[in-house]
């Protein structure tokens, strides 16, 4: 295969993926998660049921795709790598889109994406040899901790600017 024709791929792959994942999100608009079935999924990207399994293998897996932007930079504040312009710039995005977010902290969603976030966390620590907790149960403790204040604040549990909150999120490890 020639490098036009790997980039030709490549680039329909990515074609691909974006059609399945803006479908998940155009779906969420109008229905709950939990009542978007894969072929609703496969009928709005518009794409062969085994083109879709060739790129994903659940519609949870293509949840977590379109969320690992918005947990990319929850993780990096988690592992002490926090950027707090980052984090604005998301809060931003979740809080104009507040009433779609709101779905992402409902059962079962909610447990997926803590172990998504706590895995990306305990990747990007930095290892301690002294630590008397296992890493995986520390990024398990900061990914919930990380959503709880997430969803109080959408929620309109508790009100902040959301600079304050993504010095919080820095803070919570």
């Amino acid at each position: 295969m020639t490098e036009d024709e790997m980039q030709d791929r490549d680039t329909r792959r990515q074609r691909t993926r974006e059609a399945i994942t803006d479908a998940l999100i155009r779906l969420m608009f109008s229905r709950r998660y939990a009542a978007i079935r894969t072929t609703d999924l496969i009928q709005a990207a518009d794409v062969g049921r085994s083109t879709f399994y060739e790129h994903f293998r659940s519609k949870d897996e293509v949840l977590v795709a379109v969320v690992e932007p918005i947990l990319a930079p929850l993780a990096r504040a988690a592992a002490g790598r926090g950027n707090t312009a980052r984090l604005c710039a998301m809060l931003d995005h979740l809080w104009e889109r507040r009433a779609l977010a709101r779905h992402l902290f409902e059962p079962p969603l909610l447990a997926r994406l803590q172990r998504r976030l706590a895995a990306m966390i305990e990747l990007l620590a930095e290892p301690h040899g002294d630590e008397v907790v296992p890493a995986s149960l520390a990024a398990r403790g900061a990914a919930a901790g990380q959503l709880v204040m997430l969803h109080a604040w959408l929620i309109g549990e508790v009100s902040c600017r959301p600079d304050a909150l993504a010095k919080a999120l820095v803070g919570v490890r």
